[in-house]
């Protein structure tokens, strides 16, 4: 059997940010020593593009000045890793050029609205190039680039190459009027808004296309790994492309505490990475500063930790994105962090290596829905986020799945599929209906104007209609729906606000629960008599309903649940989000916690062997210090098996049988543990 590919292993991967007048200070045999002391086995560093870090021969590649006269520091560099078992990858991006290349080729360039270039830091203090912005459609990413590879990938023993800033800018050249107008037959906006919106990711495609098939005429073995954004991405267009993949879910603290990234932003980048379970695993970049405006100083340790436990917990493989390289970097706080997540890593990889997910509810992805926040491709506004949210503050096991994969047939693995912006498209509305008919449950939100297909998923009458955004109103439970009202018995009012989609269920669809409407204007909310009054406490309007189809179920919710959750933090909503999915779930859902916000549960196997990963996020964010929590895990077990339980992170947990379960109590968790379960021989 031939051996496994080295970047289809498990990977820790340090990528140090280099600055050129840093050039001087490089030592490789010194910088490959401390990338193995730091648990590293992949070494990014900067080889062509912005500058050349070898004495390239091509007229428009920059090479860094400060570059030794005496030797070839990116031959010594690989060297030393190569010795020392590191692989390395080489960083390329060609997303800006010194405007000395600029004055030479000008077409090769950014073009904006009224045709000027975009020039980045023009006021930068300190003696640098001035830096263009190039063209995506252009010579520079198309031709000169193709060189640059040829260049780089038949001189050096590079292991790798991954590009850096891929994506397009939003360029008005004539290059890419002429192509806009060839692609969609009409001439390009100068509104960006109003572009055709697979516009940016064609055009990447096409561009990473050409530079992928340079390196593979030079190095077939060499792999390309690229970007993709979560909330604005097509991820096929990504795969097409490359051989592996990457995510950049940035703890962009620098925005302020009001828009702080949500704390599940790296657990949802590398799951939907991982929706293609046939392929690597993907990578998850972790930046170890506050934001780019602060790149000479750490995260606080605790909030690091958290958000780096979250790449390999999801099954992920960790990339540390850090500024310089150790003897650069002031704030040691990020060296202690990096090596104590790549050494706990490193104990995991081997079982995990291999290891498939166990869950059974999917979570539908539409990356066509939502918009990204200030946080670089942030998660706001987007319907599923709720819904993931609410799972994992419950300890729901999930995975992340595509339009397309449930097409091909990737529903038959779940019993619960949630669909937070419906099920849109003749094809998909029959693949979901056939999963509902074999038995399985669909949670389905229903925030926009249903189509007749949805409206037959959801057994209601085709005519609906739109609220008012309504205030001061209530979610009603049913008597009939005691399953969705677990753990709120004593309270028959959540509170409800938003648009609500009115619905007339059919003859056999059961609503579960119902709108209160408004019990006084906003104005009005706190003077009496309205305060202590509400004029229509029940009415017939649905605000949760029950679908029979088949052997399986439809749920409806008719507003979005989900912003709702995201934007008052409620755990009421919590608990109804999580109740409806373990109604669906029934005997599937095996294994039980109790609820503790902030506490991440992923659940794998591997052959006999369950893997538990729980990840603690417990506290105020940006978290200052990590809180240790003993958490209770309860997992139906066989009759007259033996079970064997282990940390491979912590002290050793408590495991007993109790009337058929197996219930297991951890040591306290302070960020990051990991439990096999197996039977004993």
């Amino acid at each position: 059997m031939a051996a496994e590919s080295w970047w289809k292993q498990p990977l820790r991967v340090i990528q140090t940010n280099l600055q050129v007048k840093d050039t001087p200070r490089m030592v490789p045999e010194k910088i490959a020593g401390d990338m193995l002391d730091m648990g590293a086995n992949v070494l990014v560093m900067n080889v062509g593009g912005i500058y050349a870090w070898y004495p390239s021969l091509l007229e428009y590649h920059t090479v860094n000045p400060f570059l030794p006269k005496d030797s070839d520091l990116l031959a010594d560099m690989i060297a030393a890793c190569h010795k020392r078992g590191i692989r390395f990858i080489a960083r390329f991006d060609f997303s800006k050029v010194s405007d000395r290349v600029y004055q030479r080729h000008p077409t090769w360039f950014h073009r904006q609205s009224d045709g000027t270039p975009e020039i980045i830091g023009a006021t930068r203090p300190g003696e640098w190039d001035l830096l263009y912005s190039t063209c995506i459609n252009g010579d520079y990413r198309n031709k000169a680039a193709v060189q640059i590879l040829r260049e780089a990938l038949s001189s050096y023993d590079i292991d790798g190459v991954f590009f850096n800033a891929p994506h397009p800018t939003n360029c008005h050249c004539q290059r890419c009027r002429e192509k806009y107008l060839r692609l969609y037959g009409v001439p390009m906006p100068e509104d960006t808004k109003a572009w055709a919106p697979d516009w940016r990711s064609r055009c990447m495609r096409d561009n990473i296309g050409i530079l992928r098939q340079a390196i593979r005429e030079v190095r077939e073995d060499v792999p390309a790994i690229l970007y993709y954004s979560i909330a604005a991405d097509n991820l096929y267009d990504r795969l097409a492309t490359c051989d592996m993949i990457c995510a950049e879910p940035q703890d962009v603290l620098s925005l302020g505490w009001k828009e702080i990234p949500q704390s599940f932003k790296p657990a949802l980048c590398i799951r939907l990475g991982c929706s293609e379970p046939e392929l690597p695993r993907p990578f998850g970049i972790i930046h170890s500063c506050p934001g780019m405006d602060w790149r000479h100083t750490g995260l606080p340790p605790a909030e690091y930790l958290y958000w780096m436990s979250q790449v390999p917990a999801n099954g992920g493989q960790i990339w540390h994105s850090i500024t310089g390289f150790p003897d650069t970097i002031s704030d040691k706080r990020i060296l202690d962090c990096v090596s104590a997540i790549n050494h706990q890593i490193a104990r995991v990889e081997k079982v995990m290596h291999g290891a498939r997910s166990n869950a059974r509810v999917a979570l539908l992805w539409d990356m066509n829905i939502g918009s990204q926040d200030k946080a670089f491709g942030g998660l706001l506004e987007t319907p599923a986020n709720g819904w993931a949210e609410a799972m994992l503050n419950s300890q729901l096991p999930f995975d992340m799945i595509l339009p397309e994969q449930i097409l091909r047939g990737r529903l038959e693995q779940y019993q619960v599929l949630i669909a937070p912006c419906g099920v849109e498209g003749e094809a998909l509305q029959q693949a979901v209906r056939a999963f509902a008919e074999k038995g399985g449950c669909v949670v389905m939100q229903c925030w926009r104007t249903p189509d007749a297909g949805q409206t037959a998923l959801m057994g209601v009458a085709e005519e609906t209609q739109f609220s008012e955004f309504l205030q001061a109103s209530y979610l009603r439970f049913e008597e009939s729906c005691a399953m969705l009202q677990k753990g709120l018995e004593r309270t028959p009012l959540l509170p409800h606000r938003g648009r609500t989609v009115y619905m007339t269920p059919g003859p056999d669809t059961k609503t579960l629960c119902t709108l209160v409407p408004p019990f006084a204007p906003m104005e009005a909310v706190g003077a009496p008599p309205e305060r202590a009054t509400i004029a229509t406490p029940h009415t017939d309007i649905p605000l949760v309903l029950e679908h029979p189809l088949g052997a399986g179920r439809v749920i409806t919710v008719p507003y979005a649940l989900s912003n709702l959750e995201s934007e008052l933090k409620l755990n009421e909503h919590v608990l109804l989000m999580a109740n409806m999915i373990r109604y669906g779930l029934g005997d599937a859902l095996d294994i039980h916690t109790t609820p503790l916000r902030g506490i991440q549960l992923m659940d794998y196997r591997k052959g006999t062997t369950r893997v538990v990963h729980l990840v603690n996020g417990i506290g105020q964010r940006p978290l200052s210090q990590n809180l240790p929590v003993s958490i209770r895990l309860t997992l139906d077990w066989p009759e007259g098996k033996t079970p064997r339980v282990q940390s491979l992170l912590g002290e050793a947990p408590q495991a007993s049988l109790q009337a058929g379960k197996l219930v297991i109590d951890t040591a306290p968790v302070t960020t990051w543990d990991v439990l096999t379960i197996e039977t004993e021989e």
